[in-house]
């Protein structure tokens, strides 16, 4: 006896259908909770351990240590000494190394000493450069540099270097980045933002989960002088909330707690508000018949994704 042989499109048709079913099942079960979320940045993104805040105010234990905490490989960098980052914040900053390096041309604006935008476009023969001057620091190497520092500054903290416990270097989620020209130098300052690196890392940074965390003109709020070289993972989702609306990070912590706040005296449920979100972000693609027939007389389907 013949088998029937079944098509691939009519095969297709019933693992859409199982698809459809499991997603019915899923958002069924993610049934909206009776307190909205209304932040512009969903409670799973502010639950992340990237986005502590760390500074004078929000002190690291001298005895924290990121987990897990790797060696970086792979990538350019500006010393010969070991560097260490935070797992995720190694491959995230790997993913924006990468991106740099496929980049052989980059047009940005600059202001000239009159006022005067311009665009320039800089040609780059194989691809942009960035080198890694620095990652991890124990609360220990901290101390020391904070002291050697106050030592060759009379004594003067300016706020160019992080009290022990209060370095963002320490939590293994930031990272120091330069050019090949700066790279080769043995101090850093603030002309290091007119290098079209400098410029292209603020502008691509949030695409890769991190923000500038010592904006320019923000002294008053970070209490850190700025940094164009300093670099802080917290995820893409905060990334681009943080840098497409120009706020540091104490700004976004502020902010966002204010609106968590509001949401518990509401009666919100932070677990439940989490698995909604896991639920309808994680559900499978709706896929639709569409009134169109592939030659074996079966109707296609299309999935959205």
């Amino acid at each position: 006896m013949k088998k029937a042989a079944i098509s691939l499109l009519t095969l297709t048709l019933c693992i859409c259908m199982l698809l459809c079913t499991f997603a019915d099942v899923a958002l069924a079960s993610a049934s909206r909770p009776k307190v909205e979320w209304t932040y512009p940045v969903s409670l799973t993104a502010l639950q992340s351990p990237h986005v502590i805040l760390v500074n004078v105010d929000n002190l690291l234990d001298k005895k924290y240590k990121p987990s897990p905490l790797v060696k970086v490989k792979g990538i350019k960098r500006a010393t010969s000494a070991t560097v260490e980052l935070e797992e995720t914040t190694l491959n995230a900053l790997k993913e924006m190394f990468e991106a740099a390096k496929a980049t052989t041309s980059y047009t940005y604006y600059v202001t000239d000493s009159k006022g005067v935008e311009k665009e320039v476009t800089a040609e780059f023969e194989e691809g942009m450069v960035l080198y890694l001057k620095s990652g991890y620091r124990s609360y220990g190497t901290q101390a020391t540099i904070y002291a050697n520092y106050l030592d060759r500054n009379n004594g003067v903290d300016d706020g160019y270097v992080a009290k022990p416990g209060s370095s963002e270097h320490q939590s293994g989620f930031c990272a120091d980045i330069l050019n090949k020209k700066w790279a080769a130098l043995d101090y850093m300052n603030q002309e290091f933002e007119t290098e079209v690196e400098a410029i292209w890392m603020k502008e691509n940074c949030a695409s890769f989960g991190f923000i500038l965390r010592y904006p320019k003109e923000k002294e008053d709020v970070t209490g850190i002088s700025y940094e164009p070289w300093h670099f802080r993972y917290v995820g893409k989702e905060v990334a681009g909330y943080i840098m497409a609306r120009g706020l540091t990070l104490e700004e976004f912590t502020t902010e966002s707690q204010t609106a968590l706040n509001d949401f518990l005296s509401r009666g919100g449920d932070i677990a439940q508000q989490m698995e909604y979100e896991f639920l309808t972000q994680n559900a499978p693609p709706e896929s639709n018949i569409l009134d169109v027939y592939g030659e074996d007389g079966d109707p296609e389907v299309s999935l959205s994704l």
